[in-house]
């Protein structure tokens, strides 16, 4: 599996663009747009008073992108383009024979998962060192930072929550690709899931909740770990989106398995 994903990193940093746009963009644009809200009220109201800021908390709030619709979008874009490099360019039957395909289809969907999860670190990291500088600005006694261990606890738990949605869609992309032999047909009905949920939300209220979708089940979650919500809402929420990467993974392996590619 080593030599595998060392294969894909290499290809996946031949193409920088890939790279930055479907898997760092995201936290990046994240951070910049805290930045100038933060930059902005600090500018209006200067040293002048506010609340000590939990490091941790805060961090964990940020990894709240992960079901952003827009978010979502981009990221589907980038799983899907990695997926999809050997079908555009009839590279499958150069691997298939050598490799098995459980480790092929696996090594891609890891790489997917690696730098998913560096994001949302940059995402956090970014986020405890703006909220440091402004303290530093701000000065002693006016929101200064709060490290709390609980805190922490909450943030390697919203860090869980934040990969295993995504992990959710990349078995979900990945699926349609290897169903549908195109980057396209896997991106737009990724969005679509995305941005279906929140018009459901929009129009059925609180009856929406109920739906067993991923984007539900880890606001579920979110709420557990976050905001102190139900745990056995979240408990569900876990469950939920367990199953549907479970799913998507054994389907999209399944096809996969089955595709003529060593003579393609």
């Amino acid at each position: 599996m080593r030599p595998l994903l060392s294969a894909e990193m290499l290809k996946l940093s031949r193409q920088p663009a890939i790279l930055f746009w479907g898997f760092l963009s995201v936290p990046l644009v994240a951070l910049l747009f805290k930045l100038v809200v933060e930059g902005l009220l600090f500018v209006r109201l200067g040293r002048q008073g506010g609340e000590d800021i939990d490091i941790f908390l805060s961090a964990a709030k940020s990894l709240n992108l992960s079901g952003n619709s827009i978010g979502q979008l981009i990221y589907a874009i980038g799983i899907a383009s990695l997926f999809f490099l050997e079908y555009r360019h009839a590279t499958w039957r150069v691997l298939v024979p050598r490799q098995p395909r459980v480790q092929l289809f696996a090594a891609k969907g890891l790489l997917c998962l690696m730098w998913l999860a560096l994001g949302l670190l940059v995402a956090a990291i970014g986020d405890v060192a703006i909220n440091l500088g402004l303290s530093v600005l701000k000065g002693q006694g006016s929101g200064g930072p709060v490290f709390s261990g609980a805190s922490f606890v909450i943030f390697v738990a919203a860090f869980g929550v934040a990969l295993l949605e995504l992990t959710v869609l990349t078995a979900f992309v990945a699926t349609l690709v290897v169903f549908f032999r195109s980057m396209i047909a896997a991106v737009i009905p990724a969005f679509l899931l995305a941005i279906g949920s929140t018009v459901l939300q929009l129009y059925l209220g609180a009856d929406a909740d109920r739906l067993p979708l991923p984007s539900y089940a880890a606001q579920w979650m979110r709420d557990w770990v976050i905001m102190g919500g139900s745990p056995l809402a979240g408990l569900t929420g876990l469950g939920v989106l367990a199953g549907w990467a479970i799913i998507l993974f054994a389907l999209g392996l399944y096809l996969f398995s089955r595709q003529q590619l060593a003579t393609e």
